[in-house]
Protein backbone atom coordinates (compact mmCIF):
# COMPACT_ATOMS: atom_id res chain seq x y z
CA UNK A 1 0.00 0.00 0.00
CA UNK A 2 1.62 2.96 -0.92
CA UNK A 3 2.55 5.40 1.89
CA UNK A 4 1.77 9.01 2.22
CA UNK A 5 2.22 11.71 4.79
CA UNK A 6 -0.59 14.02 5.54
CA UNK A 7 0.43 18.49 5.60
CA UNK A 8 1.44 18.90 9.06
CA UNK A 9 -1.23 22.45 9.14
CA UNK A 10 1.30 23.06 11.68
CA UNK A 11 4.49 23.34 9.88
CA UNK A 12 6.92 26.00 10.14
CA UNK A 13 7.04 27.12 7.30
CA UNK A 14 6.30 30.90 6.36
CA UNK A 15 6.56 33.78 3.87
CA UNK A 16 8.24 36.62 5.07
CA UNK A 17 6.35 39.82 4.26
CA UNK A 18 7.76 42.73 6.21
CA UNK A 19 5.43 45.96 6.53
CA UNK A 20 8.66 48.27 5.74
CA UNK A 21 9.48 48.44 2.22
CA UNK A 22 13.30 48.41 3.48
CA UNK A 23 14.27 47.10 7.04
CA UNK A 24 17.64 46.42 8.86
CA UNK A 25 18.64 43.74 11.46
CA UNK A 26 22.13 45.60 12.63
CA UNK A 27 24.67 43.00 14.09
CA UNK A 28 21.69 40.39 15.33
CA UNK A 29 23.31 38.25 18.35
CA UNK A 30 21.90 34.90 18.59
CA UNK A 31 23.67 32.99 21.81
CA UNK A 32 21.49 29.58 20.96
CA UNK A 33 19.90 27.63 18.02
CA UNK A 34 16.38 28.10 17.89
CA UNK A 35 14.69 25.81 15.60
CA UNK A 36 14.67 27.21 12.15
CA UNK A 37 12.15 26.88 9.59
CA UNK A 38 12.42 27.05 5.16
CA UNK A 39 11.28 30.43 4.13
CA UNK A 40 11.43 33.32 1.58
CA UNK A 41 11.43 36.53 1.41
CA UNK A 42 9.17 38.89 -1.22
CA UNK A 43 11.85 41.27 -1.24
CA UNK A 44 15.99 41.63 -2.02
CA UNK A 45 17.86 40.07 1.54
CA UNK A 46 21.47 40.46 1.82
CA UNK A 47 23.08 38.86 5.07
CA UNK A 48 26.54 39.36 5.91
CA UNK A 49 27.99 36.87 8.74
CA UNK A 50 30.25 38.83 11.72
CA UNK A 51 30.73 36.21 13.54
CA UNK A 52 30.22 32.20 13.82
CA UNK A 53 28.97 29.60 11.88
CA UNK A 54 26.22 27.56 10.13
CA UNK A 55 25.14 26.11 7.22
CA UNK A 56 22.53 27.48 3.97
CA UNK A 57 19.98 24.95 2.00
CA UNK A 58 19.68 27.23 -1.10
CA UNK A 59 18.74 25.85 -4.78
CA UNK A 60 19.11 22.25 -3.44
CA UNK A 61 22.37 22.89 -2.07
CA UNK A 62 24.07 22.99 1.14
CA UNK A 63 26.53 26.05 2.03
CA UNK A 64 28.91 26.81 4.83
CA UNK A 65 28.59 30.07 6.48
CA UNK A 66 31.13 31.79 8.61
CA UNK A 67 32.31 35.24 9.60
CA UNK A 68 32.97 36.80 6.46
CA UNK A 69 30.57 35.17 4.03
CA UNK A 70 27.92 37.55 2.31
CA UNK A 71 24.79 35.95 1.07
CA UNK A 72 22.40 37.34 -1.73
CA UNK A 73 18.91 36.21 -2.11
CA UNK A 74 16.75 36.64 -4.79
CA UNK A 75 12.97 37.50 -4.09
CA UNK A 76 10.83 34.47 -3.11
CA UNK A 77 13.55 32.13 -2.99
CA UNK A 78 13.43 28.99 -0.64
CA UNK A 79 16.10 28.99 1.66
CA UNK A 80 16.95 27.73 5.20
CA UNK A 81 19.82 28.98 7.59
CA UNK A 82 20.67 27.06 10.68
CA UNK A 83 23.91 28.21 12.67
CA UNK A 84 25.78 27.39 15.41
CA UNK A 85 25.37 29.17 18.85
CA UNK A 86 26.36 29.51 22.62
CA UNK A 87 26.67 32.50 25.05
CA UNK A 88 30.40 32.05 24.74
CA UNK A 89 30.25 31.40 20.72
CA UNK A 90 27.50 33.83 19.01
CA UNK A 91 26.11 33.63 15.99
CA UNK A 92 26.18 37.80 14.72
CA UNK A 93 24.90 38.65 11.12
CA UNK A 94 23.60 41.87 9.54
CA UNK A 95 20.34 41.53 7.43
CA UNK A 96 19.35 43.60 5.07
CA UNK A 97 15.74 43.05 3.36
CA UNK A 98 14.66 45.61 0.91
CA UNK A 99 11.18 45.57 -1.59
CA UNK A 100 13.63 46.54 -5.06
CA UNK A 101 10.80 48.20 -6.50
CA UNK A 102 11.29 50.95 -3.51
CA UNK A 103 15.38 51.21 -4.69
CA UNK A 104 14.96 50.92 -8.73
CA UNK A 105 14.01 54.68 -9.49
CA UNK A 106 17.35 55.95 -7.43
CA UNK A 107 19.52 53.53 -9.87
CA UNK A 108 18.38 54.72 -13.00
CA UNK A 109 21.30 57.03 -13.60
CA UNK A 110 23.69 54.11 -12.68
CA UNK A 111 23.64 51.45 -15.44
CA UNK A 112 25.49 48.96 -14.32
CA UNK A 113 23.95 49.02 -11.12
CA UNK A 114 20.67 48.68 -12.25
CA UNK A 115 21.11 45.73 -14.38
CA UNK A 116 22.76 43.92 -11.38
CA UNK A 117 19.73 45.04 -9.39
CA UNK A 118 17.56 43.77 -12.00
CA UNK A 119 19.72 40.53 -12.16
CA UNK A 120 19.06 39.97 -8.70
CA UNK A 121 15.39 41.33 -9.13
CA UNK A 122 13.94 39.54 -11.94
CA UNK A 123 17.08 37.28 -12.58
CA UNK A 124 19.70 34.45 -11.41
CA UNK A 125 22.73 34.58 -10.36
CA UNK A 126 25.56 32.45 -11.08
CA UNK A 127 26.85 32.72 -7.57
CA UNK A 128 25.07 33.44 -4.27
CA UNK A 129 27.06 33.05 -1.51
CA UNK A 130 30.20 34.70 -1.09
CA UNK A 131 33.62 34.56 1.59
CA UNK A 132 35.49 38.33 1.47
CA UNK A 133 38.55 37.76 1.61
CA UNK A 134 39.70 41.14 1.20
CA UNK A 135 39.03 43.75 4.00
CA UNK A 136 35.51 44.50 4.52
CA UNK A 137 36.24 47.42 6.00
CA UNK A 138 33.88 49.54 3.58
CA UNK A 139 31.26 47.39 3.79
CA UNK A 140 31.11 47.41 7.95
CA UNK A 141 30.95 51.11 7.52
CA UNK A 142 28.50 51.20 5.16
CA UNK A 143 26.40 48.97 6.80
CA UNK A 144 26.66 50.94 10.03
CA UNK A 145 25.91 54.24 8.66
CA UNK A 146 22.77 52.32 7.34
CA UNK A 147 22.11 51.17 11.14
CA UNK A 148 22.11 55.14 12.40
CA UNK A 149 19.56 55.78 9.22
CA UNK A 150 16.87 53.36 10.40
CA UNK A 151 17.28 53.98 13.75
CA UNK A 152 16.28 57.19 13.31
CA UNK A 153 12.74 55.91 11.34
CA UNK A 154 9.53 56.47 13.41
CA UNK A 155 6.86 53.82 12.11
CA UNK A 156 5.53 55.88 9.37
CA UNK A 157 8.87 57.50 7.80
CA UNK A 158 11.39 56.02 5.86
CA UNK A 159 14.37 58.03 3.81
CA UNK A 160 13.85 55.99 0.66
CA UNK A 161 16.12 57.85 -0.85
CA UNK A 162 19.05 57.83 1.72
CA UNK A 163 17.95 54.72 1.71
CA UNK A 164 18.78 53.80 -1.93
CA UNK A 165 22.02 55.52 -1.92
CA UNK A 166 23.36 53.72 0.79
CA UNK A 167 22.06 50.36 -1.03
CA UNK A 168 23.49 51.34 -3.99
CA UNK A 169 27.34 51.43 -2.17
CA UNK A 170 26.31 48.10 -1.71
CA UNK A 171 25.51 46.64 -4.71
CA UNK A 172 28.62 48.82 -5.78
CA UNK A 173 30.62 46.25 -3.49
CA UNK A 174 28.69 43.17 -4.00
CA UNK A 175 29.32 43.66 -7.94
CA UNK A 176 33.09 43.88 -7.30
CA UNK A 177 32.47 39.98 -5.20
CA UNK A 178 30.40 38.82 -8.36
CA UNK A 179 32.62 39.72 -10.76
CA UNK A 180 35.81 38.62 -8.57
CA UNK A 181 34.43 34.97 -8.33
CA UNK A 182 34.68 34.47 -4.48
CA UNK A 183 31.81 31.73 -4.92
CA UNK A 184 30.45 29.89 -1.90
CA UNK A 185 31.44 26.52 -2.63
CA UNK A 186 28.72 23.83 -1.94
CA UNK A 187 30.12 20.73 -0.25
CA UNK A 188 30.53 17.25 -1.61
CA UNK A 189 26.07 16.23 -2.72
CA UNK A 190 24.92 14.88 0.61
CA UNK A 191 21.91 13.14 1.10
CA UNK A 192 19.69 15.76 2.02
CA UNK A 193 20.59 17.35 -1.58
CA UNK A 194 19.79 14.19 -3.57
CA UNK A 195 16.17 14.13 -1.29
CA UNK A 196 15.45 17.79 -2.03
CA UNK A 197 16.80 16.98 -5.82
CA UNK A 198 13.94 14.32 -5.70
CA UNK A 199 11.20 16.20 -3.70
CA UNK A 200 11.95 19.02 -7.23
CA UNK A 201 11.27 16.12 -9.46
CA UNK A 202 8.01 14.85 -7.30
CA UNK A 203 6.33 17.48 -5.18
CA UNK A 204 3.76 18.09 -7.45
CA UNK A 205 2.51 14.55 -6.57
CA UNK A 206 1.23 12.82 -3.59
CA UNK A 207 4.31 12.58 -1.61
CA UNK A 208 5.54 8.93 -0.89
CA UNK A 209 7.90 8.55 1.91
CA UNK A 210 9.01 4.46 0.91
CA UNK A 211 8.96 5.90 -2.98
CA UNK A 212 11.23 8.18 -1.98
CA UNK A 213 13.53 5.98 0.38
CA UNK A 214 13.74 3.27 -2.60
CA UNK A 215 15.56 5.93 -4.70
CA UNK A 216 18.13 6.51 -2.61
CA UNK A 217 18.03 2.77 -1.34
CA UNK A 218 17.70 3.54 2.07
CA UNK A 219 14.50 2.93 4.84
CA UNK A 220 12.42 5.67 5.57
CA UNK A 221 13.38 6.33 8.78
CA UNK A 222 17.12 6.60 7.63
CA UNK A 223 15.91 9.27 4.95
CA UNK A 224 13.89 11.37 7.35
CA UNK A 225 16.71 10.86 10.06
CA UNK A 226 19.52 12.09 7.74
CA UNK A 227 17.22 15.00 6.20
CA UNK A 228 16.72 16.13 9.68
CA UNK A 229 20.43 15.80 10.70
CA UNK A 230 21.49 17.94 7.76
CA UNK A 231 19.25 20.40 7.44
CA UNK A 232 17.48 20.84 10.61
CA UNK A 233 13.54 20.10 9.44
CA UNK A 234 11.57 17.71 8.04
CA UNK A 235 10.73 16.73 4.56
CA UNK A 236 7.09 17.30 4.94
CA UNK A 237 8.32 21.14 5.63
CA UNK A 238 10.59 21.19 2.99
CA UNK A 239 7.59 19.82 0.71
CA UNK A 240 4.82 22.21 1.86
CA UNK A 241 7.51 25.27 1.48
CA UNK A 242 8.39 24.26 -2.08
CA UNK A 243 4.24 23.54 -3.33
CA UNK A 244 3.83 26.92 -1.87
CA UNK A 245 6.57 28.52 -3.21
CA UNK A 246 5.55 27.44 -6.50
CA UNK A 247 2.02 28.51 -5.80
CA UNK A 248 3.20 31.90 -5.23
CA UNK A 249 4.81 31.94 -8.58
CA UNK A 250 1.91 30.51 -10.52
CA UNK A 251 -0.57 33.44 -8.95
CA UNK A 252 1.74 35.84 -10.02
CA UNK A 253 2.56 34.97 -13.19
CA UNK A 254 -0.76 32.84 -14.30
CA UNK A 255 -4.34 33.42 -15.10
CA UNK A 256 -5.18 30.27 -14.16
CA UNK A 257 -7.98 29.37 -11.57
CA UNK A 258 -6.85 29.31 -7.90
CA UNK A 259 -8.15 25.65 -7.44
CA UNK A 260 -6.01 24.57 -10.51
CA UNK A 261 -3.40 26.00 -9.50
CA UNK A 262 -3.45 24.07 -6.02
CA UNK A 263 -3.99 21.10 -7.91
CA UNK A 264 -0.45 21.90 -10.00
CA UNK A 265 1.44 22.43 -7.20
CA UNK A 266 0.37 19.21 -5.23
CA UNK A 267 -2.78 20.20 -3.33
CA UNK A 268 -5.66 19.00 -5.16
CA UNK A 269 -8.01 19.84 -1.92
CA UNK A 270 -9.25 23.24 -2.80
CA UNK A 271 -10.64 24.34 0.89
CA UNK A 272 -7.02 22.52 2.34
CA UNK A 273 -5.65 24.39 -0.15
CA UNK A 274 -6.46 27.59 0.70
CA UNK A 275 -6.02 27.36 4.85
CA UNK A 276 -2.16 26.30 4.37
CA UNK A 277 -1.99 29.09 1.62
CA UNK A 278 -2.97 32.04 4.18
CA UNK A 279 -1.66 29.95 7.16
CA UNK A 280 2.03 30.33 5.60
CA UNK A 281 1.83 33.73 3.38
CA UNK A 282 -0.85 35.46 5.58
CA UNK A 283 -2.89 35.97 2.46
CA UNK A 284 -5.67 34.59 1.18
CA UNK A 285 -4.81 32.78 -2.79
CA UNK A 286 -6.50 35.88 -3.97
CA UNK A 287 -5.71 38.28 -1.97
CA UNK A 288 -2.28 37.49 -3.01
CA UNK A 289 -2.60 37.74 -6.42
CA UNK A 290 -3.98 40.96 -6.11
CA UNK A 291 -1.38 42.44 -4.12
CA UNK A 292 1.40 41.03 -6.96
CA UNK A 293 -1.03 43.60 -9.47
CA UNK A 294 -0.05 46.66 -7.42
Amino acid sequence: MKHTNQIDERAQVFHVLNNRGIRLKYKDVSTECPPTIYHYHKGIEILYVHQGTGTLTLNRKIYTLEAGCVLILHPFQLHRIQFDATPQHPYIRTVLTFEPSIVAPYLKHFSVLSRFLDQIWKGQLSNQVFREEHNSTYLLGVLERFNDLVSGWNEKDEDHETASMLILNILDYLISLHIGGFGGVARPERHAEKIMNWVEEHYTEPFDLIELAKALHLSTNHVSRLFRTETGGSITEYVIARRIRQACWLLKTESKSIEHIGSLVGIPNFPYFCKIFKQITGFTPIQYRKSQLN
